[in-house]
């Protein structure tokens, strides 16, 4: 019984030290390939099998690798008013992605509306383990896959984990499962819309010649290594409750946030120059959210591209 514990707690804590390689080259690879997203019918259910990477998103972790070719974002809250993004790939996957850091709380509920995602992850807080075990996805870190990892030398640690996603579990590749279509009559003309967390902030500026959002981290362009600044065909700002968790705290004693993301609340949708007020709805752990217009509760799709998705305290 004893061992058996001590084998989970390295499993999910321990290894956050894998040994250090070359720097991967700038300009990303593909290892696997997509087909077009087709558009998808409006009945909400469970997205298909994925890869997700926890990325650090800190200004010692920038610029970032492979985030632009991520097709989701989700950029949720953490400790001391800073964000962490969960970056997810459907189809092509670059060569390397990062840096990796841990998981949280947030990510299981989040997580959920997807069958057996690959997660990966840099580690987890102790109090954090049981969830973790119990949780629907497969659990990729330097300790269960060590040789999928690998430290970026010119970085200091921890902000200089990358992943190999060629090395890691495979996923097959799909197309985007997300809700693709034509934009819908109204919306605000928006320039730009900056979202404010305690101790992070956005920025999203509409380009009419790239016909999407450049994105801003706390005053400087977001960018990833080898392929430039990041955009985004459709930015979803998330109200979302924001409670505590399983007793994990920072070293200040600072409580982790974890973002309610099953319920309904409301929503601001960007897309095509735009800003649509809307509603998001998601009844159970297992179905996807769904955004509605607020004035006519038709659905809102997203516009063909990358989609983000912020979750703010509301």
């Amino acid at each position: 019984m004893v061992v058996a514990l001590v084998l989970v707690l390295l499993q999910f804590v321990g290894n956050d030290e894998p040994t250090n390689q070359a720097m991967p080259s700038p300009q990303p690879t593909s290892t696997t390939s997509s087909t077009k997203p087709k558009p998808k019918p409006d009945k909400p259910g469970m997205w298909p099998q994925g890869l997700v990477v926890k990325i650090d998103n800190t200004s010692a972790a920038r610029p970032h690798f492979g985030l632009k070719m991520a097709d989701l974002v989700f950029v949720e809250p953490v400790e001391g008013g800073l964000t962490r993004m969960a970056a997810v790939y459907w189809g092509k996957r670059p060569g390397a992605i990062g840096p990796v850091r841990s998981a949280r709380e947030t990510d299981i509920q989040m997580l959920a509306q997807m069958r057996r995602p690959v997660v990966t992850f840099s580690g987890a807080a102790p109090e954090l383990i049981p969830a973790l075990v119990k949780a629907p996805f497969i659990r990729a870190t330097p300790t269960t896959q060590p040789a999928a990892f690998y430290r970026a030398g010119a970085r200091p640690s921890p902000h200089n984990l990358l992943v190999n996603p060629a090395r890691l579990t495979k996923t097959k590749p799909v197309s985007s499962p997300l809700s693709f279509g034509a934009a819908p009559k109204g919306g605000k003309k928006t320039k730009s819309l900056g979202v404010s967390y305690q101790a992070a902030s956005y920025n999203f500026r509409w380009s009419p010649r790239m016909k999407e959002w450049a994105i801003t981290l706390d005053g400087r362009p977001l960018t990833s290594m080898g392929t430039g600044r990041v955009h985004a065909g459709t930015v979803v700002v998330q109200r979302v409750k924001v409670g505590s968790g399983q007793g994990v705290a920072d070293t200040s004693g600072a409580g982790s946030p974890v973002a309610k993301t099953v319920g309904h609340g409301k929503a601001t949708v960007l897309r095509d120059g735009k800003a649509y007020t809307a509603k998001w709805s998601r009844p159970n752990p297992k179905r996807e959210t769904v955004y509605r217009i607020a004035r006519n509760n038709k659905r809102l799709p997203f516009a063909r591209g990358k989609v983000w998705v912020l979750f703010v305290p509301k």
